[in-house]
């Protein structure tokens, strides 16, 4: 099956996110009136949340306007800004790939399958494994989001979209792209990457939450998801750059909360009162 075929069922259209949002706020209230069952109604009411912060993600996305001149300017502007930054070029990092038939593939399915359904399960696990932290994730998430929105209000063309840098749309005629197969998938929203935001955010609360030294290996994950966005043409490095320094904003924001910050940064065994003891980690 087509990678593109697959990001149909990955990414969720907002009608039916809105419908799974409402259905598990109805389980929510149905839960809480059912005794021994209040972590259950709080996972489905909080599931449902995110699941309505998703389908107003999705919705809002499919409304920014811009001309595509107008787009296109703005794209070139990005690029003179990297430039004087002497950062690498895309075209530079994405040359080496396109000789590589099976490397393209992976890129296209990557995008276009893999960013979804990463940070659903990582936030399903944070949910349901880490319920003491999910306070935490929710905000960063809503507010990294929510300022990733905003910002793409303001029309950006991706690098495949402006000739003259000679990037190629490794997606173009391959059936791999999203964009001609979602309805609404809005290709002037590229500033800043939100594949990189998500793919940043799972990579944070996998470190945060998980108690195995291995979890520092999740910051591969944001690295690999911004190679995949370049080599693709859908975006510029400092669109990621952007998403990451908009993460850090809302953790910043999100840590001055007393009752937002995570368990690792708010319980330890020396400020446990005595009788009380700490639930068991889960891995």
């Amino acid at each position: 099956m087509p990678s593109a075929q697959l990001a149909l069922v990955a990414w969720i259209p907002w009608r039916p996110a809105l419908i799974a949002a409402v259905v598990l706020g109805v389980v929510a209230l149905v839960l809480r009136t059912r005794p021994g069952a209040a972590r259950a109604s709080r996972i489905a009411a909080e599931a449902g949340l995110v699941t309505a912060l998703y389908a107003g993600w999705q919705y809002a996305g499919s409304l920014v306007g811009g001309s595509a001149p107008e787009a296109r300017d703005a794209g070139l502007w990005l690029d003179r800004v990297e430039r004087f930054l002497a950062w690498p070029s895309e075209a530079a990092i994405q040359q080496p790939v396109l000789g590589v038939e099976w490397l393209v593939h992976f890129a296209n399915a990557y995008y276009s399958i893999v960013h979804v359904p990463v940070f659903v399960a990582t936030t399903v696990w944070v949910l349901v494994r880490h319920l003491e932290d999910w306070p935490f994730a929710r905000t960063v998430v809503a507010i990294t989001t929510g300022i990733c929105l905003l910002i793409e209000f303001k029309a950006v063309a991706p690098p495949r979209l402006i000739p003259s840098l000679g990037i190629r749309d490794t997606a173009a005629g391959t059936g791999d792209s999203v964009y001609d197969r979602i309805a609404g998938a809005n290709q002037y929203a590229a500033m800043p990457s939100v594949h990189v935001a998500w793919a940043a955010i799972v990579a944070l609360l996998i470190i945060v939450s998980a108690r195995s030294p291995w979890r520092w290996l999740a910051v591969l994950y944001p690295l690999l998801t911004t190679w995949v966005v370049v080599v693709t043409g859908n975006h510029f490095l400092i669109d990621g750059a952007a998403s990451v320094l908009i993460l850090a904003f809302a953790v910043g924001v999100t840590l001055l909360f007393p009752s937002q910050r995570p368990r690792r940064f708010t319980r330890t065994a020396a400020s446990v009162p005595a009788g009380e003891e700490l639930e068991p980690a889960v891995p």
